[in-house]
């Protein structure tokens, strides 16, 4: 489907084929299987063909008449009176049963063909044999019952004229009528004569031209010509399939749909990997995989944040997604890594209070984190963790899963806490639940300058993002852009970078020798230091 809104393009039809290559490999494959195993089974069939000619039945019934030539009405009507009734009763009595023939033209001549077909290739030519003599025979008894007809009404006529010229006697004063009597009796019998010769000569009207053969080989199966039907039927089906399939799905699928619906720009496209979601690798790709696909989004991702903190201010971002599963915690733990390779001091809050996961992606308990500090059980200090490997990424932690986390999250002591969090940190990165299931998302925008939307190519329904970023505009909470996540080559986008970047490895040396340039310590000091060091 195209999802932009215009108009299809060979591109959009390529994308779709794409997405849908395995429906339509099912359905060729279906086709190939049906008209094999027809093939197979079928019992062997013959056929035979028999040739009959049209042509003029010669002379008219009516002396001085002119031929007519045979035209493409002839040959139609031939067609059909070929399987007649009177046809078939004579097929009957001379075979026993009439099996059913076809007739057809033959290209575009005055030659018709009937074709029979039978399980011996004897009986199928006796077939068509016996039905074109039948309709042979039919065609001349029909002429000669017509020009016995005429004969007839000739006769009466003459005779009729011979009474009235007895009648008339030898009366003086009928000569006149009688002699017009008896001119108007010789023509009448000078064309009785002429009928009997043209009756005699008189031709069907239709030739058995060519006599119907055995065949050597049968009629059906024909394998290869069944299998090439078959794939043929099976494209069609699984192209039609494809489309329609494709029409109704309401995923999401392109970046221009994703910018349409959610009213921002799609700041970066992370290709699927499908081994995360299968636990078997890490989420972090910049640490893991460094030279991956994905890895290098989620530095375009950070590119692109970059310039747009030019453009106003952009210290507390929120991260979160339409529906569960669309890969917003992965983002937010890639992007906090790529930030903090870059020198940067970065803080992870984990404000998933339902279901938290950003601590397990490095490894960190979650015990210890924002609702021990809500409820004052902890110190922000206290439930600060710094990640292993990275000089200024720390992490702070969902804490115990509260029974109402929109209402401890909207309270006031949340406002202070991130006011904190903003002041001794360069970027903090809010992670969230989903906006439509619960408000905690919209909670949360209100403590963050911008929002970050995740959405899952394939996964995320067109009308979950456009209902996503109405629920931010009437909050009236900012949305920076969108992560098309889960990105797929079927999706029409590939994502091979080929840059060359080798053994490229993340250098946290040279990230804290970038810290320390900035004013900036490679050791988390305590919180009260961080303020009383951004105010000085």
């Amino acid at each position: 489907m195209n999802e932009s809104g215009s108009g299809p393009t060979l591109r959009s039809y390529l994308v779709t084929l794409r997405r849908w290559k395995w429906l339509v490999a099912v359905f060729v494959l279906l086709g190939l299987a049906i008209s094999l195993a027809l093939s197979l089974t079928e019992a062997k069939q013959y056929s035979a063909t028999a040739q009959l000619l049209v042509q003029s039945s010669g002379q008219g019934v009516n002396l001085g008449s002119s031929t007519q030539p045979v035209t493409t009405t002839d040959v139609q009507t031939d067609l059909q009176l070929a399987t007649s009734a009177p046809v078939v009763k004579a097929v009957h009595a001379e075979l026993g049963s009439a099996p059913g023939i076809s007739t057809s033209e033959v290209a575009q001549t005055n030659v018709i063909a009937l074709t029979a077909i039978s399980s011996s290739p004897a009986r199928a030519a006796l077939i068509a044999n016996t039905y074109a003599n039948a309709f042979v025979a039919q065609i001349r008894n029909a002429a000669i019952a017509n020009v016995t007809a005429a004969q007839a009404q000739l006769q009466a006529q003459i005779n009729s004229l011979s009474q009235q010229i007895k009648s008339l006697g030898n009366k003086p004063s009928a000569a006149a009528e009688l002699t017009a009597l008896v001119n108007q009796q010789s023509v009448l019998k000078e064309e009785a004569a002429q009928l009997q010769v043209n009756g005699a000569a008189a031709t069907s009207g239709v030739e058995f031209v060519t006599p119907a053969q055995p065949s050597a080989s049968p009629s059906s199966p024909k394998p290869v010509q069944d299998v090439l039907l078959g794939l043929a039927a099976g494209l069609v089906l699984g192209l039609g399939a494809a489309f329609l399939r494709d029409t109704l799905d309401d995923a999401l699928t392109s970046k221009d749909s994703a910018e349409r619906l959610g009213k921002a720009p799609v700041l970066a496209m992370v290709p699927m990997v499908s081994s995360w979601k299968k636990g078997k690798r890490s989420a972090v790709a910049v640490s893991s995989d460094p030279t991956s696909p994905a890895a290098e989004a989620y530095r375009s991702l950070r590119t692109s944040l970059q310039f747009a903190r030019q453009a106003h201010e952009l210290r507390c971002l929120l991260v979160t997604s339409p529906a569960s599963a669309e890969g917003k915690t992965s983002t937010i733990a890639n992007l906090g890594a790529v930030f903090a390779q870059s020198g940067e001091r970065v803080v992870l809050v984990s404000g998933d209070l339902r279901r938290p996961q950003l601590g397990a992606l490095f490894g960190i308990d979650e015990k210890p984190g924002l609702t021990s500090v809500l409820r004052g059980e902890r110190t922000l200090e206290q439930a600060l963790q710094q990640v292993e490997g990275y000089d200024g990424l720390w992490v702070l932690g969902a804490g115990a899963v509260p029974s109402n986390p929109a209402e401890l999250l909207n309270g006031p002591g949340t406002r202070q806490l991130f006011a904190t969090l903003r002041e001794n940190f360069d970027l903090v990165l809010v992670d969230s639940p989903p906006v439509l299931p619960v408000t905690d998302a919209l909670v949360l925008s209100a403590y963050a300058d911008s929002t970050l939307l995740v959405v899952a190519a394939g996964q995320t329904r067109r009308n979950q993002l456009q209902r996503t970023a109405e629920r931010f505009t009437q909050g009236k909470a900012p949305v920076v852009g969108i992560v098309l996540n889960e990105v797929t080559k079927e999706n029409g986008y590939g994502y091979g970078y080929g840059y060359g970047y080798g053994s490229y490895q993340p250098n946290h040396a040279t990230a804290a020798t970038s810290a320390e340039s900035n004013g900036h310590t490679s050791t988390p000091p305590s919180v009260s230091t961080r303020r009383s060091r951004r105010t000085q």
